[in-house]
Formats: C-alpha cells, structure tokens, sequence
C-alpha cells in the first residue's frame, strides 16, 4: 500500500537533488519498513516518461558543467514531513550486518546482495568496492515491472507405507498389450524396487519430412504425447493403459513453450522495429556529426560510429518487406532473404543516403561479411586497432535458439548480437570518446526507444554485465563537462570516473595474448570492462561458471591449482542445492579436472555461502532468476514420512536432477540471445446403452512447493509484460489457462499425498488435461501447425573454452517416457508420463550447433546413437 505523505516526501527529496538510498535511510529512521518504502519509491518512480533524468530534446543533448556551490539544491528532511510511523527496536548487530549490505532496485524487485569475497564484485553494484563510500548511485531506480506474490499452500504429507508388488498393478499387462511389447525384466525389477522406470522414446510420433515447413498433427511434442497417453476423448474408448503421470519436466516445458513463443512475438512486432528504427536515426546523427565537426579526433570517432552504426542498420534493413508482411497479414513467411550479398547492398545504399565515406562503408561492410559467414575468431575490423590481444567470436552470430525461424528473428539476432557484444573498452581513449558520443547523440526519443527495448528485456533476464547510457550519463554530470568539451582531459576523466564503476562478473571476450600469463583471473576479467550499446546480462549460472573456469592466466594464489576452462552443469546444480548432484561433481572433478579439486572446492565454497544468503526477493527480480528459483524447489528432500515411495529412491534424485537440468537447459535456450555467455581463454459419443468404461486414474509429481512457485512465475510474466503493453490479450490468456491447469494439478497433488478420495470426474479431467494443453501452444506467428514449431529438441551453447578451442552445449532430445507405480486410497495402479532427456557434451568451436542441426539426430534412427552422461543414462531401462 502506497502512503500519501511519504509519497509527497519523496517526491520533494527527489526534486531536490536526494539520492534514493539517502531518502531510504532517513524513511527507515522514521519507523517505516524496508517493503513499505520500496512500494511508495516504486510507486512514485513509475509516474515519469523515462528513468533517465535531465535529459533535453535536442538531438545533442548538452551537458551542463558542475554546479556551483550556491546552486545546488537544499537538503530535504524526513523531519521536516509528516512521516512519522513507529520506532523500531534494531539490534546493534543487526545495524552492523546492514553496513555490508548494498540494496539496489532494478529489474522490477529489490534484491539485497550481501558483501562479496575479493574474487568477484556484487553483480548489482554501480561502483566498485573501494569508492561506495564517497558517491552516489549513479543507474537510475527502475520501478518495478511486477511484484512476485508467493502463496504457499499448506498440506500434511500422510501416505502410510507401503509396498506395491507388480500383481497390485492390473493395468500392467494393459499397458503391454498397447505398447505391442512386455516389459523387460529390468524394467521390471525397476518397478518392484523403485516403483519406476524411464524407457527411451523411439516412436515415430513426427512428421518425419525434412521440409523446415511440413505439416504437423500437434502443436508440441509434450502435448502432442500426452494426448495419446490420455486416449481418446469419448469416454467409451478410454482405456486402462490411459492413466497419466503429470511431471514437473512437463510443466516447466510447457510454460518454456509459452514464454519461447511470447518472446519470439514480442520480438517481431515491437523490438524489431524499434532497434532497426533506433539504428538509423543513430546512423544518420553519427554521419551528421562527423560531417560537420572540425575537431580530428572528434571526427575520427564520428566516422567510426558511422561504421559501428551503419552494420546493425543494414541488417535490420534486410527484414524489413518480411516485417511489413507480418504486420498485414500477422503471420510470418520465412522469405529466406538474409543473404550475405542483400545486406551488403543494403550497407551500400544506407552509406550513400547518409554521403558515408568509402573507408568507413568498407569497414562496415568487412564486419557484416564476417557476421554472415558466422566462422571465425580474429581481430574486429572496426575495433581489434584499440584492443590489442583480444579477438572477436563471429561464430556467436550463428542465429540460434528460436531467432532461426524466420527473417525477422534471424536479423535481430545479429542486430543484437553485434550491441550486446562490441565492447568499447574503457581502457581505450579512442572507444572511450566513442562511447561517450554516443550518450551524447541519443535524443530523447532515441533514449525512449533504447529504453523500450532495454527494460524489457532486463525484466525478462536481468541487467547488463557492461557501463550502459546509465552509468556514462552519469559520470558526465559528476566530471561536469559541456558537451562541446571533447579534448582528451574531458575523455580521461570520464575513464577515471568510470573505473570506480562495477567491473564485469563475467569472462565473456576472448583474450589471446603474452598477458594472459602473468594476469590473474579477476584481473583479465576487469580488462574487458567498457560499454556496450546493449550489454548482454549477468545470470546467476554464467557468473558460476566464470568464477569457476579460466585459462592461461596464473594459478589461484591460494591453492596454488588453476581452474578447468570448461565446467559442467553439474556446478550450477550442485549450488541449487541437489546434494545427488554434489556427489556426481566430484566424481566429474576427479574425471575431468583432478588438478583443480582444491580452488574448485574453495570458490564452490564462496559462491555456496552467497546462494544460501540470497533471498526470495533476489531470486524472484526478474523471468529468469525467478525460473531458477521455480526449478531450484525441485531438490526438495522427499524422502520422509508422508510421501511416495516412487520419490525416497537415490533414483528419483537422479530424475529430479535430470528435470532441473533439462528446465535449465530451457531457460539458457530460451534467453541465450540476452544472456551473456562465460569464456575461458586462450471426438462425439457413444452409445448410450452401453455403461461408460471405469475412468483411468493418474497420477500428478506431488511437488506442492514447485505448484506454487510456478504459478507465482507465471502471474509475474503476465503483470510485468502487461504493465510494457507488449502482451496481446490472446497471450496472456494462454497464461491464464495454464496457470488454471498449474492449479488443478496442485488440488490433485495435495490430495494425493494426504491420501485423500479423487472424485471420478477429477481423475477424467486429469486424463486429458495435458494433451489439452496443445491448445494453447500453437506458434503465434503461424496460421497452420508446423514440425518446426512443434519440435521440443533443443541445444544452448552456455561456455566458449578457447583454450581447447571447444564449446559447451547443453540439450534435450525428444522426450521420454517414465512409468510410476503408485498406490494410495485410490487404488494401486501404474501410470505414464513424459520426462526430459538431458544431455551435457563439448564440440569443436568452428561452428555452433543449431537447434534444426540438434534435431537432425533427435528426429531419425539416429537418436539410438546419441550419448548421455552415466548418470542419467542409469534410469533408462
């Protein structure tokens, strides 16, 4: 609840200069609470037009000189308001442990990052350690996109124990007779000692045409399954073998399916348009600007951003009669158009429309050349002069994830792709004064279109790991410099001001040098420090395995050992809290890195002591972090009294982990183009005569904590994207009828684990409520149902070891089947599902791997061919 009188307070403080945290303090002091304040903050920051302030309408911004003394505004007091609430009672060491303590609101939540060991910065801090005490925050507060409402349901776990012998089950030989084949005695015994099993998938339930654009039956492999699973729809057809086992691994997919889909839309209709107009007017300022400057150095810069600007506004270019077509006829046709030869001819035009030289044309042109042939590692030829050692990764602009199915997507990819990774280097006075034209050349409708793209996205992953227009806006207003003082003074300022700004938390460049040998680690990492126009983002897992990898850099002064230069996944998992996964890193460590086992175990250690200090305001502040924390409930402890037999196996813990990884695998999928990646380096009715057939009851994971936090996810995504207005209604409904579905799965799931009578009509809603589903998976830039969209096979790249010259890909192949023994009041009776197949593998890094290159193997008597790792190939019998 928002409180008039401290909402005027704040409004006055602000005005008058107050920085937030200042305002903060002296609200707490007055009796109010730490979430009253931030609601009243949040609530009074979500009033303004733009969350950069005093920013002009020129299209050249001017920047005002320090003020004077006498100028600056009056400090406003909390006393002096009537914001009085109650004192509090504060324990001294409770005030000590909030010394340490820095408290940022971005991304749509306030999160709390305690302090930080000396290897690694708190990702969410403006200014680096050593300076916090003297200067204020300098990004802007960003109100909040949503709030995460967590309800927690309460439940007694009370199933009584029990053992199932396979006679029990009397849908068994139903389940055989269907399937054309008897189970095998492993599965079996699987059965009798576990009470569950999974069994590869080889059906052929796809269309197996190579056409990108062949015609399907379903929306989703999930969905498409469970709907044979469940059987058919007139209740005198049902049959014994239909009784379903609902995973957690199929509801994290199906909420990936949605959230892949609503990303791919927005991306269409609203960001493509709005960075490939942002380009040009970028463009066209930046060649404007060099036109008529004077100054040589002024002039050098001018002309390289003209080059930086020109790449990205040609590739946008390429899709524009396929944008104008979807926004007709709101579907896409892949017209396939983004060739090498189109975009350079568009580069060719632009340059003459904005009387570009031909040095600088050709420039641009080199870099567009590199990014379509998307092959190699060298030298940028618009920025490898000022940064000398480090090489540009051109494979990274293969389109992946689902930006390869059309046009569109694809040119925004490398669009994005080219912002999120040109890094102007601090260290370089040259690509400083670059980016320091640049904060200078956003107008204020160029800021508001930066704006409207940024802040979403940071919703939808979280910050950028590089200086943005935040952080170099404000270290202009603390250098005091006029925008027309551009001399090098002016420049090396600014790099003062900036370097007690956050360093990078993640190795994301490729650094290949004499250097490398003699710097640490943390060292490396803070070289690559500069600003990047759209800075990829920090995730909790790509900052996890950055602090866990390096390459030729000197060896950890405390142990004395190096780190491996590729990790496993199995690091994130063990940091989630799976203690099954614990054990199966150390057996990776003693495989793969013996000679790491020591600084591996120290800075798990650290990085342990940090996730176990993160609260849920942390984990909750964005899509992202609040995916991890959904799937991080799945670790929960289920072998106590009260609960299935089927969940208290070290097997079950193997498949818990297996659905964690394959969500994680997922999200990293679903965001890879805005996260940033670590690198080390170097039918009707029957008759009615006839009695209906006895309904089939199945069977739900009964996780309620994963119910319920899945469902706070999913009310976050559609209130934050609903709050940017890029949400149409026809996709939050989606939302809604699976949170319904999410809903209904927690009622049975509860009634489950209190052994409690289900209703018949209950368990029939149950036996087709998955394959429902399908419904509302259909692609919403697509009139008819393709085999490319509904294809669940996937593949992220997560880690580039150039050292090795190799990267690190985790995927999901097709999924499969899992059959659970289950028996409660209701019965004793066997039931089928859908889990993830998971796997971890390296490749060369002279090409990356492709969703349609994945699905190549997984789509084709070549998935009996692929390998998973020991562990997980362990349930399949």
């Amino acid at each position: 609840m928002t409180e008039p009188r401290v909402v005027e307070y704040i409004k006055k403080a602000r005005a008058a200069g107050q920085k937030d945290l200042d305002i903060k303090s002296a609200l707490l002091q007055n009796g109010w609470s730490e979430q009253e304040i931030n609601e009243n903050l949040l609530a009074v920051g979500l009033e303004g037009k733009s969350f950069v302030s005093d920013k002009n309408d020129a299209e050249k911004p001017v920047l005002t000189k320090a003020e004077p003394e006498s100028a600056k505004p009056a400090t406003v007091n909390a006393s002096s308001f009537n914001v009085g609430k109650k004192p509090l009672n504060l324990p001294w060491t409770w005030i000590a442990l909030m010394s340490v303590i820095a408290v940022v609101i971005i991304g749509g939540a306030v999160f709390v990052f305690l302090k930080y060991p000396s290897f690694f910065v708190a990702p969410s801090s403006t200014k680096s350690e050593q300076n916090t005490a003297n200067t204020a925050e300098s990004a802007p507060v960003i109100p909040a996109f949503a709030s995460y409402n967590l309800e927690s349901t309460k439940y007694s776990p009370s199933l009584p124990d029990y053992k199932i012998a396979l006679s029990e089950l009397a849908n068994l030989s139903s389940f055989e007779q269907s399937q054309k084949v008897s189970f095998s005695d492993a599965q079996k015994q699987s059965l009798a000692d576990n009470n569950f099993f999974v069994a590869a998938n080889y059906d052929k339930f796809y269309n197996t045409s190579a056409l990108a654009d062949a015609g399907a039956l379903r929306n989703d492999d999930w969905t498409g399954l469970y709907k044979s699973i469940g059987g058919s729809y007139n209740i005198w057809e049902r049959e014994p073998e239909n009784s379903v086992f609902i995973t957690t691994d199929f509801l994290t997919h199906v909420y990936h399916k949605l959230i892949d889909e609503e990303f791919s839309y927005i991306e269409e209709i609203n960001f493509y348009p709005t960075l490939s107009s942002l380009s040009k007017s970028m463009l066209e300022l930046s060649a404007k600007a060099y036109s008529t400057t004077e100054d040589a150095k002024q002039k050098e810069s001018y002309e390289r951003l003209s080059a930086y600007f020109l790449v990205p506004s040609a590739i946008l270019e390429n899709a524009t009669e396929d944008y104008n077509s979807f926004k007709e006829q709101n579907f896409v046709n892949d017209s396939q158009s983004d060739k090498k030869q189109a975009v350079l001819a568009a580069a060719e035009s632009l340059a003459k429309d904005n009387n570009v030289s031909d040095n600088t044309k050709n420039i641009a042109k080199r870099e567009i050349t590199l990014i379509f042939d998307a092959k190699s590692l060298v030298s940028s030829p618009l920025m490898g002069k000022y940064q000398p050692g480090m090489l540009e990764d051109y494979t990274q602009f293969t389109p992946r994830s689902h930006y390869a199915k059309n046009v569109i997507l694809r040119d925004y990819f490398r669009a994005m792709m080219f912002y999120g990774r040109m890094n102007f280097l601090l260290s370089s006075s040259e690509l400083t004064r670059d980016a320091l034209n640049i904060s200078q050349l956003l107008s204020t409708t160029d800021l508001k279109k930066w704006e409207s793209i940024y802040l979403p996205t940071l919703f939808f992953v979280g910050q950028s790991d590089d200086l943005s227009i935040y952080e170099f806006n404000d270290a202009v207003k603390k250098t005091g410099f006029a925008s027309s003082d551009k001399g090098d003074e002016a420049v090396t300022k600014i790099q003062d001001e900036l370097k007690t700004y956050k360093n990078p938390q993640i190795m994301s460049s490729a650094v290949i040098s004499p250097e490398v040998f003699g710097a640490t680690k943390e060292d490396l990492q803070n070289s690559t420090k500069g600003f990047r126009f759209m800075g990829q983002r920090f995730t909790p897992d790509a900052f996890i395995f950055s602090t866990l990898t390096q390459g030729d850099e000197t060896p950890d002064p405390k142990t004395g050992q190096k780190l491996p230069s590729t990790p496993t996944a199995l690091m994130v998992s063990t940091l989630m809290g799976s203690k099954t996964s614990a054990d199966l890193l150390n057996v990776w460590i003693q495989n793969n890195a013996p000679n790491s086992d020591k600084v591996i175990a120290d800075r798990m250690q650290t990085l342990q002591d940090y996730f176990d200090g993160t609260t849920q305001s942390q984990w909750t502040q964005n899509i992202y972090w609040s995916w991890l924390y959904a799937i991080k409930s799945l670790f929960k402890d289920t072998n106590a009294k009260g609960y299935p037999v089927f969940m208290k196996s070290e097997d079950w813990n193997k498949k818990s982990l297996q659905s964690f990884l394959g969500s994680w695998t997922e999200l990293k999928h679903d965001t890879l183009l805005y996260a940033k990646q670590s690198y080390a380096e170097a039918g009707g009715g029957g008759p009615e005569e006839n009695p209906a057939k006895p309904v089939p009851k199945g069977y739900v994971e009964p996780n309620i904590e994963f119910f319920d936090r899945i469902i706070a996810l999913v009310n976050l995504t559609n209130d934050g994207l609903n709050k940017f207005g890029i949400l149409p209604e026809y996709l939050a409904s989606r939302n809604n009828a699976f949170k319904e579905a999410v809903q209904f799965y927690r009622k049975i799931a509860v009634s489950e684990l209190q052994n409690e009578k289900i209703s018949d009509e209950d368990f029939e809603k149950l036996r087709l409520s998955a394959g429902n589903l399908d419904n509302i998976l259909q692609a919403p830039d697509s009139e008819i149902k393709l085999e490319s969209n509904a294809r669940s096979a996937l593949i992220a790249d997560v880690h580039t070891d150039v050292k090795q010259g190799q990267i690190l890909y985790e995927a999901d192949g097709v999924p499969n089947y899992i059959f659970v023994a289950v028996k409660d009041t209701n019965g004793a009776r066997l039931t089928k599902g859908l889990v993830y197949s998971y796997y971890e593998f390296t490749d060369s890094l002279a090409k990356r791997l492709t969703d349609a290159d994945w699905q190549k193997f997984n789509y084709s008597d070549s998935i009996k061919k692929l390998k998973m790792q020991d562990w997980n190939k362990s349930l399949i019998k």
